[in-house]
């Protein structure tokens, strides 16, 4: 009788390898997808929650906060000291309503002592539902503060297209010393974009020089904290900011304004084919970035009469 044999042979377990190299090979990309879609999931539902706090705004104040508070002009309003006091934005306004009060009292306390922005305890506190948990450069910290991947949408051109202290005429949801009511908002709240994604460029932390502008709540100005609709979402046409702040990538390219020139930041996401934005009825939508141009941007006005067909 022959012996039996007790192990495999090189030829077997080499087969087995490849087998189980190639289910790895067919796996990885399905297991990738299903993180993705989990990860754009709790997006939507960050952007859902952000939108839902801007209805409680709303009703509490009757009017959705502004954009920010002090204008690219650096005029003297609506009661600090100098232009350059007021440099925070919605992002703080609605931190009562998702549940970070106890933040909001901080920082406001130090607001009320005609502190600049950047300088105010507490502004480094990352706040979660302000990150998207598909940019990995998240969270973004600089001495400046904490900055977060959800802006609100200031229209659909670039700021000062329309000349000096245009900043505070555009026809979007949040701009300077913005009163935006929802009764303003006669395209519809369906039909109307009220805050969307961009790519952060990651800081070196609270003691690093800040680098890139983008995104920062604390340091709003040269529209470095809203969005303009000018281009379609993902768009290769970089963003325009002030020399000396921002980093130039593939993911979140950019240029420099210059003396007089454009700004602009436009919508971006490391979700594959498109970005999420909430509407002004807080609800969340997909948009893929072959959106027509003329619906993009129309979307983005909260009263310019645009017929939202294609939306």
């Amino acid at each position: 009788m022959s012996k039996s044999r007790s192990a495999f042979t090189l030829v077997e377990l080499l087969v087995v390898i490849a087998i189980i190299g190639v289910l790895i090979a067919l796996l990885l990309p399905a297991v990738q997808q299903a993180r993705e879609a989990a990860r754009r999931m709790s997006c939507g539902n960050n952007l859902k929650q952000l939108g839902i706090a801007m209805h409680n705004y709303h009703d509490t104040y009757r009017v959705f906060p502004s954009g920010y508070y002090q204008t690219l002009g650096y005029d003297v309003r609506p009661y600090n000291t100098s232009g350059h006091q007021q440099r925070y934005c919605y992002a703080r306004s609605i931190l009562p309503f998702i549940e970070q009060t106890a933040l909001w009292e901080l920082l406001d306390a130090g607001q009320k002592l005609n502190t600049p922005s950047w300088q105010i305890p507490g502004i480094t506190q990352v706040v979660p539902g302000y990150m998207c948990p598909s940019d990995g450069a998240g969270p973004k910290l600089s001495k400046e503060g904490f900055g977060g991947n959800y802006l609100g949408f200031h229209g659909d051109s670039r700021y000062y297209d329309q000349g000096w202290n245009a900043d505070e005429r555009m026809n979007g949801m949040f701009f300077a010393l913005s009163k935006v009511r929802m009764a303003d908002v006669t395209d519809g709240t369906s039909n109307t974009m009220m805050m969307g994604e961009i790519n952060l460029i990651p800081e070196g932390g609270v003691d690093a020089t800040v680098t890139d502008r983008r995104g920062m709540y604390n340091m709003c100005y040269t529209g470095n904290a809203t969005l303009s609709a000018n281009v379609t979402p993902n768009s290769l046409t970089p963003d325009v900011q002030e020399a000396g702040r921002f980093v130039n990538t593939d993911y979140a390219p950019a240029v420099s304004a210059g003396s007089g020139g454009v700004y602009a930041t436009y919508a971006r996401s490391r979700h594959p084919g498109g970005v999420q934005v909430v509407l002004v009825d807080a609800s969340v939508r997909f948009v893929p970035e072959t959106i027509d141009t003329y619906v993009w941007k129309g979307a983005a006005t909260r009263s310019n009469g645009e017929v939202a067909s294609q939306w």
